[in-house]
């Protein structure tokens, strides 16, 4: 019962690559470096096995790793830096000049970026140039577009045209779409339609919320989060939300697992048989531990695509790929 092409639902996977640059904040190197190293092959495993299963893919990339050294990031670092109340959260506050030079593999990966570049169905989006924080107090829109900016136009000496972002840690800012508008961007992911996923920012976060986010994982408490994916237009930007998230493995419980798959698949399924988009995301660094085990649910996980996909015509495509089908309608 394969859909008609106008009726067909899609999947859409983002990752937020991001490196050391996304946790530097709130984790000391030294403890994550074991986690950190392995994240190269993991991004190169990961290009391999969907390619295998034909899956396309956006990976939302924090724009500092793309830079060569530490000298080439400095040329593209922008005039107006964000001021966060919480001045530990800018990487501008004493790193840069502290960053050691060995630690460069943990910050800068621009053979990873042509290679994922250079992969068919694989988009290279924005995950701001510095993982910058929307909704951290202190910070303001001219600080936000100088670093969109930034990144641009290193992507763009890369030969990389930008046209998605993801908001780092989900700080979703409406006030900024006309900013992402105004210089290219065409698509950004959103939060689920609950109140457990809305947009806030770290000091804003509960202990609740995150429990009830975990339980989500497991049992359906918030539901699918699948759409169609027509009319999801916002400020004139396309917003294409996120469904699920990506927890790491815990193959300790295989009940639980099995759990968090169903939870996966069965919106999967939703999504493909009602002509919806279901939008999974995560970040590499989230298979650094239990790595084997990671890969092996994935994979699962595409395996229910090319079902779904030869029952339904249920298609993948990326976060810029599906704006562009969708384009002629609202141009």
């Amino acid at each position: 019962m394969t859909l008609r092409p106008n009726q067909r639902g899609y999947f859409l996977i983002s990752l937020d690559f991001e490196l050391y640059w996304g946790v530097r904040d709130c984790k000391p190197l030294e403890s994550c470096r074991e986690r950190m190293e392995r994240v190269r092959n993991i991004v190169t495993r990961m290009i391999a096995l969907f390619s295998e299963y034909e899956v396309k893919a956006t990976f939302a990339t924090v724009g500092m790793l793309m830079a060569q050294s530490k000298e080439e990031l400095l040329d593209f670092v922008p005039e107006k830096k964000p001021l966060y109340d919480a001045t530990h959260l800018s990487p501008y506050n004493g790193y840069l000049g502290e960053m050691p030079e060995t630690d460069t593999h943990l910050h800068f990966a621009p053979d990873l970026v042509k290679a994922i570049q250079q992969t068919p169905g694989m988009e290279i989006g924005s995950h701001t140039f510095s993982h910058y924080y929307c909704l951290a107090n202190g910070q303001d829109a001219d600080s936000f577009e100088d670093d969109l900016r930034s990144h641009l136009r290193l992507a763009e000496k890369r030969g990389i045209k930008l046209k998605s972002l993801v908001f780092p840690r989900n700080q979703y800012n409406k006030a900024y779409l006309d900013i992402c508008r105004k210089l290219g961007i065409e698509v950004f992911r959103g939060n689920e339609s609950s109140w457990i996923y809305s947009a806030r920012n770290d000091e804003q976060e509960t202990p609740l919320r995150r429990a009830i986010r975990l339980t989500d994982a497991y049992l359906n408490l918030s539901g699918h989060h699948t759409y169609k994916p027509r009319g999801m237009v916002e400020n004139g930007l396309f917003n294409f939300p996120s469904s699920r998230f990506l927890r790491p493995a815990r193959p300790i419980n295989p009940l639980l697992e099995g759990l968090r798959l169903r939870r996966i698949t069965r919106a999967m399924d939703h999504a493909a048989k009602h002509g919806e988009v279901f939008h999974l995301w995560w970040h590499p660094h989230n298979f650094s531990e239990n790595t084997d085990a990671n890969f092996a649910f994935l994979e699962r996980i595409l395996q229910q695509y090319q079902a779904l996909h030869a029952k339904y015509g249920f298609e993948s495509v990326n976060m810029g790929e599906l704006a562009s089908y969708l384009q002629p309608e609202f141009s």
